[in-house]
Parts: structure tokens; C-alpha cells; sequence
């Protein structure tokens, strides 16, 4: 199987991220394209593994750590929105999963802004009791951050490989 980057090659391993992980990258990793964000989706067994880049502006509307007090409330909304994975996308009932671990508060912290713009890195896991089932993913990441625009998909599965797009219009991928 062949992703671009080393973190989506983890995804389909049996080197699981933590269940989420919040991060800030430097722009100069990748492009850094605001309103679009990328999505790794990895299904190995019976875990299910999400990984989302999205700008901080997407999600915030600001790209920098929070400095007045709205900005802080802002922030701490936004960390209790991402630790509800159930919020943010929708699996098949049929394939019986169960989000695993809980948020680590550690990674739920705003870090300096330096250059000023940010992604955020978030992955998530679950554990399907008959992944066989799981064929599709629902997003509603289009709902609760308006500022999205477009989601580029990567999927490696049992399945294969597949590639696509998600938008507001388009808010479910199918492998």
C-alpha cells in the first residue's frame, strides 16, 4: 500500500495513533490550503483508524494561539467539539463500533502560533465488532465548521485503495 506521508503508512500497521491527538505543524510541511483539509481513513482488522489535517482557520477562524478572551472560549469549545467523535462522523450501526481510549487532555492544548499558520492534526480510532459491515463514513464536519469547504480522502482497507472527495454536498465516502 502506498500513502504520501509516513503518518498515513502507521494508519493501516498495527501502530495505531492515540485515540485523538491534536498537533500544530509549521506550513512549510505541507501545503497549507485554507477551507480544505485531508482525511486518512485506515481499516485494519477490526480498527477502524481516522486521520484529519485541517487549518486551524477552518476550524477557529483564527490561526494563531487564542489571546483575547473570546478566542479562549473559542478554543476550549473547540476541544470539547473534537473529543466527541460521534459528533463529527457517522458509521454504518451495522458494523457495531465503539470509539476507543478517551480524549488526552495533553494534546488539547493551544501551542504558540509562530509563523501563523497552523493545521491541526486530529486522528481517531474504533473498534468495530463486525467491520465486514463497515463500508462508508458520514461526515458532519461540514455542519459544525462552516469555514470547511472541501475534505480530500485517502482510504486503505481490506478492500483496496480509494480516493475522493467530501463537501458539504458530498458528506459521505464509500470504499
Amino acid at each position: 500500500m502506498h500513502f504520501p506521508s509516513p503518518l498515513s503508512r502507521r494508519l493501516v500497521s498495527r501502530q495505531f495513533f492515540p485515540w485523538l491527538f491534536l498537533a500544530y505543524l509549521p506550513a512549510s510541511v505541507q501545503a497549507h490550503v485554507h477551507g480544505e483539509a485531508r482525511l486518512e481513513i485506515g481499516l485494519a482488522g477490526n480498527t477502524l483508524e481516522l486521520r484529519l489535517e485541517v487549518p486551524q482557520e477552518a476550524l477557529l477562524g483564527f490561526e494563531r494561539a487564542p489571546q483575547s478572551a473570546s478566542e479562549r472560549e473559542a478554543w476550549r469549545l473547540l476541544q470539547a467539539r473534537l473529543a466527541n467523535p460521534a459528533a463529527l462522523f457517522s458509521l454504518p450501526a451495522a458494523a457495531d463500533c465503539q470509539a476507543a481510549n478517551g480524549p488526552d487532555p495533553e494534546h488539547l492544548r493551544p501551542l504558540s502560533a509562530g509563523d501563523g499558520h497552523r493545521d491541526l492534526i486530529l486522528a481517531y480510532r474504533w473498534h468495530c465488532r463486525q467491520p465486514e459491515r463497515l463500508r462508508a463514513l458520514d461526515s458532519q464536519l461540514f455542519s459544525e465548521f462552516p469555514r470547511l469547504q472541501r475534505i480530500r480522502v485517502d482510504f486503505a482497507g481490506p478492500s483496496g485503495q480509494k480516493s475522493g472527495r467530501l463537501s458539504a454536498r458530498q458528506a459521505r465516502f464509500t470504499w
